[in-house]
């Protein structure tokens, strides 16, 4: 099976079936639509520039970025951007994992302001954005 030649149209049947999968509704809606600390958050997450790299609706530009994000070996490394729907299930963060929560992603592992204009933010600033990042 490993390496077994498909035809094409098991090919074709699998993309078909992944497009038609929707996303599932994050557990920090309320009610089916932002909370108020999401709703703050989506604000901060243009004027933080989160939105030139992550736009919507898939919140993706499919670019790839070095951010500063790369360790060792990996230190210029540019990382595909990835979208941010689902993130709320997809912890922990990054391409190695070392960020355990979103807030670890725009707080702690955001040196120099390289993946989005985060350090001047205040503690309930941040809070908000990551509110509405984990409720795409």
């Amino acid at each position: 099976i490993q390496f077994a030649v498909r035809p094409e149209e098991d090919a074709v049947a699998l993309d078909e079936y992944l497009k038609s999968l929707e996303p599932v509704p994050s557990p920090y809606l309320v009610d089916g639509k932002l909370s108020a600390s999401a709703k703050r958050g989506k604000k901060l997450f243009k004027k933080t520039g989160c939105a030139r790299c992550h736009p919507a609706p898939l919140y993706t530009n499919l670019k790839p970025y070095n951010v500063g994000l790369g360790l060792g070996r990996h230190e210029e490394t540019e990382f595909d951007t990835p979208t941010l729907i689902e993130n709320w299930r997809t912890a922990p963060f990054l391409y190695d994992g070392r960020a355990a929560t979103m807030m670890d992603v725009i707080k702690t592992h955001n040196k120099g302001d390289t993946h989005g204009k985060t350090s001047q933010l205040s503690a309930k600033e941040l809070d908000d954005l990551a509110a509405f990042i984990l409720s795409l």
